[in-house]
């Protein structure tokens, strides 16, 4: 195979380029889908000559980014930096492999101490309970410093309404998680760590920090509070900060990331050139013109396919047609046509449609792959508690899942958090979707079922909810039920003068058309047969 020619940079690129060179303000450049953000990265790094240390979000990214950058930058991971900086603080003590059962160990030793008899579902929120006050950056009191937030009983439940947690079950793990968190944090200066401790402990904890003249953060989207106060900790008094992300791609509020994540980064810093990078390499003209409301100034390269959008069934359906269902309806069969050879996956706002066409392609005998096993395991535990003998018929099932629905409906409306109950309507038709498979018969069954599907490694056609398919792409992409976007809640926050939520899930739609090089379809997934 031939060699690529080198492309000259764009007039964008080349602005970034300049700024890097010549000037000494802090750079924030803000990049739409697609538009070459890591080789940009690359071109500004190069022109930098001290000392620099380029953020990476995962090891596969650090990897590429490391064999790019020149070699006065530092290329590290989150964690990387976090556990360097650990390390220092703590010179004489001997790390251990991280241990991922670290909590769940201390849970066990908290709990049969104090002699309180937990569940494997109270057992599992404790942990959950710790990790998301070490997400928020939360010291108990006597533990060490004063925390990002305060070690306050209120601060704590609201630690507890984030995970969906019963007051019943907050009023009984409150202590004992404060415990597993101080003796987690005494561990930690003994060598005993998890991934989590990695950051939080040098960064609310003790930690020392390098500082360098330059700082680079791609994905700044998406940073947590404990990473904005990781760059404050990395950065000299006087250093420069770069920064590229995509606020349109900010999807990830739910999960511990600052909505506002790219406002908050410019607050650490008072001088800024703000730059853009408009123009896509990989969507189609016709995606880029489509998101011009909620990406002014969006731009295709001229190399880009032009693209295509077809409806399929009742969405694309005349009104007489609509008269007669199967006139309007779609198979897998039409959607395999229209993809042809081409990469094809099916993305949805929630998990539930995706595993009711899951459970539908594999009737026929098509293989699916189901991404993120993270969703899978929850939905195991959610199975476990509510129909814990494992014997339950569908038919009781179905009702344990709607008197567990409507209770935690009703008290997260009670407590004001109705931006939450749009998370357990989806985890409750995905088990309803995964109950209605033929082949369940009783809970066993159902655990089966929920394993078999999200250990595929390969299948056909690739189904992935929104937030998992980001810094993916396909060929062709099936938007499964667009009406879920904006979502009931958003709308309502909206109503209320209250747009921030109306800006995720439009932000949900533009990482979804933005996923495909050409073809993008929309369908109803109550329309497939």
């Amino acid at each position: 195979m031939s060699a690529q020619p080198k492309l000259e940079p764009t007039e964008e690129q080349q602005a970034a380029q300049l700024s890097a060179r010549t000037s000494t303000q802090s750079l924030m450049i803000s990049a739409y889908a697609g538009c070459a953000k890591t080789t940009t990265l690359e071109l500004v790094s190069k022109e930098i000559r001290v000392p620099g240390l380029a953020l990476a979000f995962n090891v596969s990214i650090k990897k590429e980014l490391a064999k790019r950058f020149p070699g006065n930058f530092s290329v590290q991971t989150m964690n990387g930096l976090g556990f360097a900086s650990l390390m220092r603080a703590l010179p004489l003590v001997k790390f251990d492999e991280p241990d991922g059962r670290k909590l769940g160990k201390l849970v066990s030793q908290v709990s049969k101490e104090w002699k309180i008899d937990l569940s494997s579902d109270q057992w599992d929120s404790c942990r959950a309970l710790v990790n998301q006050a070490m997400l928020w950056g939360l010291v108990p009191e006597g533990a060490g410093p004063p925390g990002l937030v305060e070690d306050t009983p209120e601060m704590w439940q609201e630690c507890a309404i984030e995970l969906l947690l019963k007051d019943d079950d907050f009023k009984l793990l409150y202590e004992p998680a404060r415990e597993v968190l101080r003796r987690s944090i005494l561990l930690t200066q003994q060598g005993k760590i998890s991934f989590d401790d990695q950051v939080y402990y040098p960064t609310v904890i003790a930690g020392r920090w390098p500082q360098f003249p330059v700082l680079l953060v791609d994905e700044a989207q998406d940073l947590s509070p404990l990473n904005h106060a990781m760059l404050r900790k990395a950065m000299r008094p006087d250093g420069r900060l770069i920064a590229c992300g995509d606020s349109r791609q900010a999807i990830y509020a739910f999960r511990g990331a600052d909505s506002d994540s790219m406002g908050k980064i410019e607050g650490l810093r008072r001088d800024w050139q703000r730059l853009p990078l408009t123009l896509t390499f990989r969507c189609p003209k016709l995606v880029v013109e489509r998101q011009q409301n909620h990406a002014p100034g969006f731009r295709a390269a001229e190399i880009n396919l032009p693209g295509q959008f077809i409806k399929l069934g009742y969405q694309g359906a005349s009104p007489v047609e609509k008269e007669e269902f199967e006139a309007a309806a779609w198979t897998a069969k039409d959607l395999f046509d229209l993809a042809g050879e081409r990469s094809l996956a099916v993305l949805c706002r929630n998990n539930g449609p995706l595993l009711g066409l899951a459970f539908q392609l594999i009737r026929q005998r098509i293989a699916p792959v189901m991404l993120g096993r993270d969703i899978g395991k929850g939905l195991a535990v959610l199975a476990r508690k509510l129909f814990p003998t494992g014997h339950e018929t569908p038919t009781e099932m179905l009702a344990a899942l709607a008197a567990w629905q409507e209770s935690e409906t009703s008290a997260l409306q009670a407590n004001g958090h109705d931006e939450k109950i749009d998370g357990v309507s989806d985890r409750a038709e995905c088990l309803r979707a995964v109950i209605g498979f033929a082949e369940v018969r009783d809970a066993n069954a159902l655990r089966e079922a929920l394993a078999s599907l999200f250990s595929r490694e390969s299948g056909q056609i690739t189904l992935a909810s929104i937030h998992r398919s980001k810094g993916l792409e396909w060929d062709a992409v099936l938007h499964l039920d667009p009406w879920r976007i904006p979502s009931k809640w958003a709308r309502e926050a909206a109503r209320r003068g209250d747009a921030r939520a109306l800006q995720q899930e439009m932000n949900l739609k533009y990482v979804c058309e933005t996923r495909t090089r050409d073809l993008l379809i929309e369908a109803n997934a109550k329309e497939f047969l």
